[in-house]
């Protein structure tokens, strides 16, 4: 690492180069990673914060600033459209990981992030480090891209701290690179690098340089002739003296290969040379300012980085001003106070914004204040003042735990809280105080189950089937903080930890913390625990004031969406968790044998085929296999930390290629069924009630979907044999029959609706088959055969998810010139599809959100520096032909086209479980919903019940929400999810 130099120190970070090593570094090339709990992806946030820590430790710089590139195309792309062309856009994964880096090193390391349009981030370093060389500063540039090595200058204190290793290497610390160094690795002088790459190229950026000249004959030619100029005067001489003449380096073949590629040297100087003087939007503060340690600690800690965590003083001690740079001392990390700091407001409350509040709650220990506190909760009815509800448990899985402990909070004073012990565990010299569980349950069941009675929870579902599976009935409330967060920003976290850190400034204690990991709840001690219940119900009842109102402000639509659509569907899906559904165990097993033998079968095949012994569960061996040993079009794939990449994309862009490809492609299918669903099914059946009991999260997707968890049922394939199979495991109840019930083409439906498209709006009201009507517009035909009404669906689904051409030609089988002529008609027959489509990506960057039908919001937070520099704008003034070219942006406007259609989708079918179970409720109908997946309904019905369910089923979904098109729910009827499908 850097020698001590006597100037004071820049730090300039590349940062794309520095965020793509740790992408791939961590990530395995892009297939897995590291990556939170809730999946959320962190190998670029980690990798990068790791190196910057352990660069700022060592080199202790006073100043720092980081450059990016942007999403416009620069003036190489312009001066060669070939430039950089050949390169994959990276996964979205690496976008998000980037943008939740780029907010902690904005506004949590407060670094300045250096972006000029039209510029690539090298020019922004070389511009940088020559205004800082002239302004006394010695400059580091810390990359892993040899390019840089153009700047290094001995002279001026200029060098590069070059991160050697390949992109993969995850622990090689970077190497100080001096002109000696550049000399070494390169065989030319950093004066001489450019002209270098005129000669040779560069493959990685598709500079063309001169074919045929490599390395060794371009440093031979530049030794004798300094640079490219000299090397062409020189060939210029060497024409003119005749055929025969050769001097120094330059002779024979070498002569012609020059003289052809003249011009293809020079566009390569331009390509590769580094800028150093260019125009930057903004002037960067290079000095170091302040590190906000409590913000950082809060990313840390939820982005579960708990290694760099621990390092938060490290952060300080490097990045802020008189830490290292300046010889101080480290820095003591900050960490939110956990001593109050309570002052008294205007009215003598104890005011408590900004630090940890000192609560005091009451125990509950003795029937008498147990009577009081009761007497207590049935004098709160205001549905604006509402009493906060905690339950602690045993387990997070509602259908094991055992209940600890119930926390309430009814008004904002320290004291307004009580705890009630119910199953903690004492020590062998000390048993708690607590009243019996039925005592309890007694006396607060009339509170509970009061509608009267308003109440505030955070994740009410949990609470609801605890307390259910202790007869208690929960009703009255008001506010799930959770559900409310969630349509708050649906792309932010929706923790209470991380919600009382955001809107009140103090973070209460984690649970994990608290409670260890070989504890439960029931073994913290009474004291603690019941501190941290009270804090739980203190910040749930603060957070259901706010709330409200920031929903309110956002417009009357989304709180009532909140009220009558995501509140009123809690208690739907807590009553289909607890029913859960019946699996059919040895069915399971005899497919799990059967599928073994397919499996082997297929792994004999795929070996013969190939002509050579390989691991199929390898992708390093099947790389090798694929496009080593058998040569297939390496351009297919690319390139991962374990060689080339087989993932599902790249197998079926080679299905055609060789006979091993799609042996391998269904063996990965098939395995991936087996362990998942077929193995995983039977050991998720609760032996309580033999039955599998998923968990529908409401409170996970952007688009505002319904997920599930424990088993996943949202992306059981449906396509093969074996995952239609899967489905016959599902049962009724013994005696009962399955009804399934599926939207037919909602998310065109809705399309059709918010578009106004004329055509498909009367085709949809007259009963014509849509996607015979493509057919027929795009082909120009009266009558289409299956095939090609086949292409009609592909691409009215397609152009929803935004579909292009390449995409819509493998899966039709069409080709790419074709698909454009499809996609072109389609845009000219249904010209209100791609304006209402456009019109939501120009929404997006305007105003950073779009809405669904019932005004339920997706946020878009594009980077300030990027497309975020359009928020505000006019809609219909923005080019979105330039807004697209950003890589994770262009994904992300993809996105804001297709979320007011599947989040309206996602609206329709909840209105309609809503409806449907009050429905069956007030029907007394011996019928149960099970499950929801995607667009579809699955209930359990007594067969006498099942013709006037099926009726009331169909009726619910049809008139759920009113559209300018109907609405059409079709149901199926069977012994099990197989055949009901």
């Amino acid at each position: 690492m850097p020698e001590a130099s006597t100037k004071p120190l820049l730090l300039l970070v590349d940062g794309h180069s520095l965020a793509f090593r740790s992408f791939y570094a961590f990530s395995k090339g892009g297939e897995g990673g590291l990556a939170t709990n809730d999946g959320r992806p962190t190998s670029v946030t980690y990798g990068f914060l790791k190196s910057l820590l352990d660069t700022g430790k060592s080199l202790k710089p006073e100043g720092v600033a980081i450059a990016f590139d942007t999403a416009e195309p620069t003036f190489r792309h312009k001066a060669d459209a070939n430039y950089k062309a050949h390169r994959d856009v990276a996964p979205e994964v690496f976008f998000q990981d980037l943008d939740q880096l780029q907010e902690i090193l904005r506004h949590k390391l407060d670094l300045p992030l250096c972006m000029a349009p039209g510029y690539e981030a090298d020019d922004v370093l070389g511009t940088l480090a020559n205004r800082a060389a002239d302004d006394g500063w010695g400059v580091r540039i810390l990359s892993g891209d040899r390019d840089l090595f153009q700047l290094v200058d001995d002279n001026r204190d200029i060098a590069v701290l070059y991160m050697g290793g390949g992109p993969y290497a995850k622990n090689s610390g970077p190497t100080l690179i001096r002109e000696e160094g550049v000399l070494g690795k390169l065989g030319v002088m950093p004066n001489k690098v450019v002209d270098l790459k005129a000669l040779t190229g560069d493959s990685s950026d598709n500079i063309p340089g001169v074919r045929g000249v490599g390395p060794k004959t371009a440093i031979s030619l530049l030794k004798d002739n300094n640079d490219l100029d000299a090397v062409y005067a020189t060939l210029e001489e060497l024409e003119a003296e005749g055929p025969k003449a050769s001097r120094g380096a330059i002779k024979g073949a070498l002569k012609g290969k020059l003289r052809n590629d003249k011009d293809n040297a020079y566009l390569s100087r331009k390509l590769a040379e580094i800028l150093v003087d260019i125009p930057l939007p903004q002037e960067p503060s290079l000095p170091l300012s302040t590190v906000n340690a409590e913000g950082l600690s809060s990313c840390l800690e939820d982005l579960e980085l708990n290694s760099l965590l621990r390092q938060v003083g490290g952060f300080v001690a490097a990045f802020s001003e008189g830490g290292y740079g300046a010889n101080a001392d480290a820095a003591a990390p900050a960490q939110p106070s956990s001593r109050p700091k309570v002052t008294k407001d205007d009215r003598g409350l104890e005011e408590t914004v900004g630090s940890v509040p000192a609560l005091r709650p009451q125990l509950i220990q003795d029937t008498a204040a147990l009577q009081g506190l009761v007497q207590r909760l049935m004098t709160c009815t205001d549905t604006g003042s509402p009493v906060a509800l905690d339950t602690e448990t045993t387990d997070l899985n509602p259908f094991k735990a055992e209940l600890v402990g119930i926390g309430v909070c009814w008004g904002e004073e320290l004291d307004a809280l009580a705890y009630i012990p119910l199953g903690h565990n004492g020590s062998a010299d000390s048993q708690p105080v607590q009243l019996p569980l039925e005592t309890v349950v007694t006396a607060l069941a009339p509170w509970l189950g009061s509608e009267d009675h308003p109440k505030a929870l955070q994740n009410a579902k949990f609470d609801r089937l605890i307390l259910m599976r202790h007869g208690l009935a929960l009703d009255g409330v008001v506010i799930d903080t959770l559900l409310a967060d969630y349509l708050r920003d649906a792309a932010a976290k929706h923790g209470l930890e991380l919600m009382a850190e955001r809107e009140f400034g103090f973070q209460p204690t984690a649970y994990s913390d608290l409670v260890g990991k070989k504890q439960t709840f029931a073994d913290v001690p009474l004291e603690a625990a019941s501190q941290y219940c009270a804090m739980d119900v203190h910040v749930t009842r603060r957070l259901a004031l706010l709330l409200r109102n920031q929903l309110a402000a956002m417009g009357a639509q989304v709180l009532t969406l909140l009220e009558q659509v995501e509140q009123p569907l809690e208690p739907v899906l807590a009553e289909m968790e607890a029913t859960g559904i019946r699996i059919d165990v040895p069915y399971l097993q005899e497919l799990s044998t059967e599928m073994g033998t397919t499996l082997e079968r297929l792994e004999t095949e795929a070996k013969e085929a190939a002509g050579v012994d390989f691991n199929l569960a390898s992708p390093k061996q099947l790389g090798e296999l694929l496009f080593d040993t058998l040569g297939l079009d390496r351009k297919k794939s690319r390139r991962t930390k374990t060689g080339y990449s087989t993932d599902a994309t790249v197998l079926e862009k080679l299905g055609d290629d060789h006979p091993v490809v799609p042996l391998v492609l269904e063996h990965r299918v098939l395995s991936k069924l087996k362990s998942t669903y077929i193995d995983a099914l039977p050991q998720l059946v609760e032996a309580e009630t033999g039955r599998v009991h998923t968990d529908f999260n409401q409170a996970v997707t952007a688009t505002g979907r319904l997920s599930s968890s424990n088993p996943n049922l949202q992306n059981i394939p449906v396509r093969t044999e074996y995952s239609r199979r899967i489905r016959k495991a599902f049962l009724p109840q013994a005696g009962w029959t399955l009804l399934s019930a599926d939207y037919s083409q909602i998310e065109l439906r809705i399309l059709t609706h918010l578009s106004g498209e004329e055509v498909l709006q009367e085709a949809y009201r007259s009963g014509d088959d849509v996607h015979a009507l493509t057919a027929r517009l795009l082909l120009d035909k009266d009558e289409v055969s299956a095939d090609e009404r086949r292409l009609g669906k592909t691409i009215n689904f397609g152009v929803i998810y935004g579909m292009g051409a390449q995409r819509f030609a493998r899966e039709t089988g069409v080709s790419q010139s074709e698909a454009k002529d499809f996609l072109s008609k389609y845009k000219q027959r249904y010209p209100k599809v791609f304006a209402f489509l456009e019109l939501q990506e120009r929404l997006a960057l305007s105003r950073g959100y779009v809405e669904t039908i019932l005004g339920r919001r997706r946020p878009f937070h594009f980077d300030r520096n990027g497309l975020g520099r359009l928020l505000g704008k006019e809609p219909l003034e923005i080019d979105l032909d330039v807004a697209r070219r950003g890589g994770m942006e262009a994904q992300q406007l993809r996105a804001a086209a297709n979320a007011p259609i599947q989040g309206s989708s996602a609206d329709i079918i909840k209105v309609a479980m809503v409806q449907l179970q009050a429905a069956l409720t007030s029907q007394g109908l011996p019928a149960r919903l099970l499950l929801q997946v995607h667009d579809e309904l699955v209930l359990e019905v007594e067969p006498d019940a099942l013709e006037t369910t099926r009726d009331m089923v169909v009726r619910t979904m049809e008139n759920a929400v009113k559209l300018t098109v109907p609405l059409v729910a079709e149901t199926g009827v069977g012994a099990n999810w197989m055949e009901a499908k």
